[in-house]
C-alpha cells in the first residue's frame, strides 16, 4: 500500500507511505508492516542505492503503469523475504478528496499532536489533544503527513491508526448515499492491479475483522534501523535481517490497538 505525494505540476514525487499488509485469509488477520520513507537500500536493480521512498517513481518513470510497484515488491521481497502479490497507490490530495466525501473521519488520538504547518495546501495549523476528533478532508491530510512530533515513525503509526478509522467509519454508518462521491473522489488517483472481485474480497474480509485481529509493526526499533548519512542524504540505515525476523513474526505481536498496554510503546 503506496502513499505518493505527486502533484500535477511537479516532473518529480515520492512514496512517502510504504505499508506491507499481510493477510492471512485461514485465520482472519491481517499484519500491518510500515516501513520508514528515509530507509536506505543499497542495492536497487539497475542504480545504486537510495531512499526506499524513491523507487516506485524511479520504476515508474521506466515502466509506466506498474512498473514502480514492481521494482519495489522486487527489492522487498529480496531484503525480507515477503512476496508482493498486488498494490494499491494512493495520491496524497486522494486522501483529503475522500475523507470529506464520507463526510469526516473519527480518528482516536492517543498522542497530542501539534503541528503550525497545514500539509493541505494552504491548511491551517493542527492542534489535537487526547480524544476522539472528527477531521476534515484537509485535517486527515495533516494528520497522516505531520513529523512535527515524533518524526516518521510516529506519522507511520497514525498512518496505520488512520485506515483502521475509515475502515470502522464505512461499517459503523450509512455511507450507500455517499458511495457516488466516493467513487467519484478516487477516479483517476488510485492506481492498482486488483480486479473488482478481488477488491471486494479484501473490503469484505475488513468488514469483518475486530479489533484483535490487526497485528502492527513500525520499522522503529533501534536493533532494526541506525540514523546515519549516505553521502549528502540523512538516512536509516536498516539491518535487514532484524526486520525480516520482525516482519515474518508479525502475527505474534499484540494487536495494533493494545500497543500501549505491552510496556512498547510510549508517546513522543
Amino acid at each position: 500500500m503506496l502513499g505518493s505525494d505527486r502533484r500535477s505540476n511537479t516532473p518529480n514525487w515520492r512514496t512517502d507511505v510504504i505499508m506491507i499488509v499481510a493477510v492471512d485469509w485461514a485465520n482472519k488477520r491481517v499484519g500491518v508492516i510500515s516501513l520508514p520513507r528515509d530507509l536506505y537500500v543499497d542495492t536497487i536493480p539497475g542504480r545504486r542505492g537510495n531512499k526506499i521512498n524513491v523507487i516506485d517513481y524511479l520504476g515508474e518513470r521506466d515502466e509506466p503503469n506498474g512498473g514502480g510497484p514492481k521494482l519495489l515488491g522486487q527489492v522487498i521481497e529480496d531484503k525480507l523475504g515477503v512476496p508482493i502479490h498486488h498494490y494499491v497507490r494512493v495520491e496524497f490530495d486522494t486522501v483529503k478528496k475522500l475523507v470529506d466525501a464520507m463526510g469526516g473521519v473519527e480518528i482516536e488520538v492517543d498522542c497530542p499532536l501539534y503541528d503550525p504547518y497545514g500539509y493541505d495546501e494552504g491548511g491551517a495549523p493542527l492542534a489535537l489533544e487526547v480524544g476522539v476528533h472528527r477531521l476534515n478532508g484537509g485535517q486527515a491530510l495533516s494528520y497522516v503527513r505531520s513529523r512535527r512530533i515524533g518524526g516518521d515513525l510516529e506519522r507511520e503509526r497514525r498512518q496505520q491508526r488512520f485506515i483502521w478509522a475509515v475502515r470502522t467509519q464505512i461499517q459503523n454508518e450509512n455511507l450507500l448515499p455517499r458511495i457516488p462521491a466516493i467513487y467519484q473522489a478516487l477516479q483517476g488517483s488510485v492506481y492498482t492491479d486488483l480486479n473488482l472481485i478481488e477488491a471486494v474480497k479484501l473490503v469484505r474480509l475488513a468488514m469483518e475483522l475486530d479489533k484483535e485481529d490487526v497485528h502492527g509493526l513500525v520499522v522503529n526499533d533501534p536493533s532494526m534501523i541506525r540514523a546515519g548519512y549516505a553521502g549528502a542524504m540523512w538516512v536509516w540505515y536498516p539491518n535487514w535481517p532484524r526486520i525480516a525476523e520482525a516482519v515474518q513474526n508479525v502475527f505474534e505481536r499484540p494487536a495494533l490497538f493494545n500497543e500501549a498496554k505491552d510496556g512498547e510503546f510510549r508517546c513522543p
